[in-house]
């Protein structure tokens, strides 16, 4: 089934910009929402007619992740500064009798593939880590249930309560918390499983974003699943309201790997912020 990739797409972009930067997601996750992962050769590069656009063809050595495994993919790109007269900082290109590691997905019904922001590289240029190679050895075997996931993991779909929220806050948007800046905020820690049901939810503390505190599942994927660690008591009247509502939210919309039909448990972190009439709250 063809599938839309979860990353910031810059393939394609014709903007200016001074820098290129973005978080390259973690090979497993990529895997997970790619069509094909596979090396390559460059057996071809063949430029349109208006030389604006040019197809490559790999010849497939090694497919990593389980599918119909074509001999060969097709792949259409924009042209370089010298047939475009366009360039960006994001500008990259293939080329013949390169060798590549290509993590494969669907964009507007054409297959591609990224490099900054991708784990798909040139072999040679970008080595493939030993880490890399074992999660791609591995890959299909991988049981996403096993994780809890957050933010840091990849790129989800934004899940919020199955309930009005903002009406539920509106029930305490004018009682007065106090005048200081910590007595009117409130962060909060909240584990949903991939069903969408509220596990639990805490205040947040450091400790929630230590490494350390983090159940050790393997050593292959890269991916831990965090302790759920109850820190301490609410100090302020606006903690202990908050901190309630929040636990009566039981039910919460699936979040999914963008991109994908994958749903996964997640940890989410929330803020609340008390402003004179209302109360804001961030996902």
């Amino acid at each position: 089934m063809k599938k839309t990739i979860f990353l910031v797409v810059l393939i394609f972009s014709f903007f200016k910009t001074n820098a290129c930067s973005c978080d390259i997601p973690k090979p497993i996750l990529e895997f997970e929402s790619a069509e094909y992962v596979f090396e390559g050769k460059v057996i071809s590069k063949i430029y349109a007619k208006d030389s604006l656009t040019y197809t490559v063809t790999f010849d497939i050595t090694k497919h990593y992740k389980n599918s119909d495994y074509p001999k060969t993919l097709e792949f259409k790109f924009k042209s370089e500064e010298k047939y475009t007269g366009e360039w960006t900082s994001c500008d990259w290109n293939v080329n013949k009798n390169e060798n590549w590691l290509v993590y494969a997905y669907y964009w507007k019904d054409e297959l591609t593939f990224g490099y900054y922001c991708s784990n798909s590289k040139p072999i040679g240029k970008r080595i493939i880590s030993e880490n890399e190679q074992k999660v791609l050895n591995n890959a299909n075997n991988f049981e996403i249930d096993k994780y809890t996931l957050t933010n840091l993991d990849g790129h989800f779909t934004n899940a919020k309560p199955k309930v009005d929220l903002d009406s539920i806050l509106s029930n305490y948007r004018n009682k007065n918390y106090g005048e200081k800046y910590e007595e009117n905020r409130v962060d909060i820690v909240i584990d949903i499983d991939k069903n969408g049901k509220l596990i639990s939810a805490n205040l947040t503390s450091k400790e929630h974003m230590m490494i350390e505190n983090s159940e050790i599942i393997d050593s292959i994927y890269n991916l831990n699943k965090p302790k759920n660690i109850e820190i301490r008591k609410p100090k302020t009247n606006f903690e202990k309201d908050i901190l309630k509502i929040v636990k009566d939210l039981k039910i919460w919309e699936k979040t999914y790997i963008k991109g994908t039909k994958t749903s996964v448990r997640i940890r989410k972190f929330l803020q609340f912020y008390k402003k004179p009439n209302e109360i804001k709250v961030y996902f």
